[in-house]
């Protein structure tokens, strides 16, 4: 007969946990003193949200894995509860019972005051009409007498059981207000919506011999995992840019994990491994689709779903800590590159419990020399908006997340990093420079037609940007981004006459993400003129853009912005 082992799985040492964006890989160290022949070890209360195809078992001793098992079984809240949830449990019970309590006190005081005044009007009853055999009420000094003092006797003891009842009522609004607390943070923890189910794994060993046998059990959890998230603090007077990397890590799978070595790791097994497959593309003639008859009084509505936007932004502030006199630097982090992702091993251990708020690490400091520009799309916004470009010189890739930009050690904004791998340029606002002005004039527009076989139509655009320096200092690089049309048809001719054409240089420029700003004129890989000026102080300048656009004579051009 196989000896069994019962054991919680959450009450195992962690010896690892590898955070991804989606899910965690946990991995628990489980020592068992096994007898000779076969053993089954019973691993019970996994996460709800337990991958059970991902477990996976190694072990170090004389005994051989034969199975692996994982099961769904019924359980009960008190097995399956954290700690934490078991005591919040145990105090929510306890405001039950006090309120329960305190409600039955105040029953008992409303049963008071009704028989207080209940037996008040018998007696005032009585003695205001009497049987008959007593005879008629003469009403003298002691009668009033007896009148007032029990009067005076109502009066006071309906005073106090007043005052008593109010007073139960408050402590009664307290305990409700505790135990709601109470119950919204278990409802926080507690994940609802889930039957109450415990997943449990077997594992059958063959030990050869009476020993200490050591498993290492893995498995992933999804609700768990790690958003990137940084700091860019700019100084325009060095210039320098200072890149703090953090990790925020969450944990909502319902396990708490205690003083482990943390791995973050950049892989992204949501997006799997399998090549999609085609299939046949077969070429058929156009037959446009009858149009089906509308029955009356049937509606037939499209329910589409639409994607969940993730906020980039927020509205809070943070606020500027004041520089020390010697910078802290963050722990070291050790940096393993892989063949598809990179991880960053957590130097100390970290405690994280389940349904707390998130953890921040810091992964590492990034320092960059960055380029100063000035940019603006004056047809929608005429503002010059302070730009720092630079290049990822360091081994870490920068992951899409939120970012807090800092200029001169002052809070400027909230904003969103894109993805950026090493040796990529990229570039983050900084915002709005006043002393840079910026006039978008209206655009005239010519219209003519010629030709003598085939007739054609010719549209001509020109559209002044005037730009202003009103800064005292050095000059500045100011890049003005704007629309030139892109002809989707042989038969529509779109020449570009103002500013000059592009040099062999400039083109070499387009197809280089990584090149420096440089004074000049190039379009970019949209078709989009950007046009590159060195503004000196105190001065201004005209930008004239001109387009012309050619085509048959009888058709319209409609001009439409596809934002890609």
């Amino acid at each position: 007969m196989a000896s069994i082992y019962e054991l919680d799985i959450r009450n195992q040492e962690i010896s690892g946990i590898t955070i991804l964006s989606d899910r965690a890989e946990v991995k628990r160290r489980v020592p068992v003193n096994l007898k000779a022949g076969v053993s089954e070890i019973c691993l019970k209360n996994f996460s709800v949200f337990f991958q059970s195809d991902s477990i996976r078992v190694e072990g170090r001793g004389k005994a051989t894995v034969c199975d692996v098992n994982a099961k769904k079984l019924p359980s009960l809240n008190s097995e399956t509860d954290s700690p934490k949830i078991a005591e919040l449990r145990s105090e929510l019970d306890k405001y039950n019972a006090i309120r329960n309590n305190q409600e039955d006190q105040r029953d008992i005081l409303k049963k008071k005051i009704g028989g207080l005044e209940r037996t008040v009007g018998r007696i005032g009853k009585g003695i205001m009409n009497p049987k008959r055999e007593s005879g008629s009420v003469v009403i003298d000094e002691n009668l009033l007498t007896g009148l007032q003092k029990l009067l005076d006797f109502q009066e006071t003891e309906m005073n106090k059981l007043n005052e008593q009842l109010r007073e139960k009522e408050h402590e009664i609004l307290k305990t409700i207000e505790m135990a709601s607390k109470i119950g919204n943070e278990l409802n926080r923890l507690v994940n609802s919506g889930i039957s109450n189910m415990s997943h449990t794994v077997f594992i059958t060993l063959e030990a050869f011999e009476d020993g200490d046998v050591e498993l290492d059990i893995t498995y992933q959890v999804f609700q768990a995992g790690w958003q990137p998230s940084y700091d860019i603090r700019v100084d325009t007077e060095k210039p320098t840019m200072a890149i703090t990397y953090f990790g925020k890590i969450y944990n909502h799978c319902g396990e708490d994990w205690n003083e482990f070595p943390a791995v973050l790791s950049t892989a992204q097994p949501s997006l799997g491994g399998q090549i999609p497959e085609l299939g046949v593309l077969d070429a058929h003639f156009y037959r446009p689709a009858l149009k089906m008859r509308r029955q009356r009084g049937l509606r037939i509505m499209n329910r589409r779903g639409g994607p969940r936007m993730l906020s980039n932004y927020s509205n809070e502030i943070d606020d500027g800590v004041e520089e020390v006199l010697q910078t802290m630097a963050p722990p070291p982090m050790e940096v393993t590159k892989n063949t598809l992702s990179t991880e960053f091993r957590i130097a100390r251990k970290a405690t994280i419990l389940n349904g707390v708020d998130d953890h921040k690490v810091t992964i590492g400091t990034i320092e960059l020399i960055p380029s100063l520009l000035h940019q603006s799309v004056p047809s929608k916004n005429a503002s010059a908006l302070l730009t720092a470009s630079a290049v990822n010189t360091s081994v870490l890739p920068l992951l899409s997340g939120e970012t807090s930009i800092f200029l001169n050690n002052a809070f400027v904004a909230k904003s969103h990093m894109k993805d950026v791998s090493p040796g990529e340029r990229f570039t983050c606002s900084l915002g709005v420079d006043t002393a840079i002005r910026i006039e978008y004039k209206p655009a005239k527009k010519f219209h003519e037609e010629g030709g003598y076989i085939t007739k054609h139509s010719t549209h001509a655009t020109e559209q002044t940007i005037s730009v202003k320096n009103t800064r005292s200092g050095p000059p500045v690089l100011l890049t003005i981004k704007h629309h030139v049309p892109r002809s989707t048809d042989e038969k529509i001719r779109v020449k570009l006459t103002s500013p000059v054409g592009i040099t062999s240089d400039q083109t070499d420029q387009i197809n280089s993400e990584n090149a420096e700003p440089n004074v000049g004129i190039i379009l970019n890989k949209d078709n989009n003129l950007e046009w590159t000026i060195k503004l000196d102080a105190i001065s201004s300048k005209d930008l004239l853009i001109k387009w012309i656009v050619e085509h048959a004579k009888g058709e319209n051009i409609e001009l439409r912005e596809n934002l890609q």
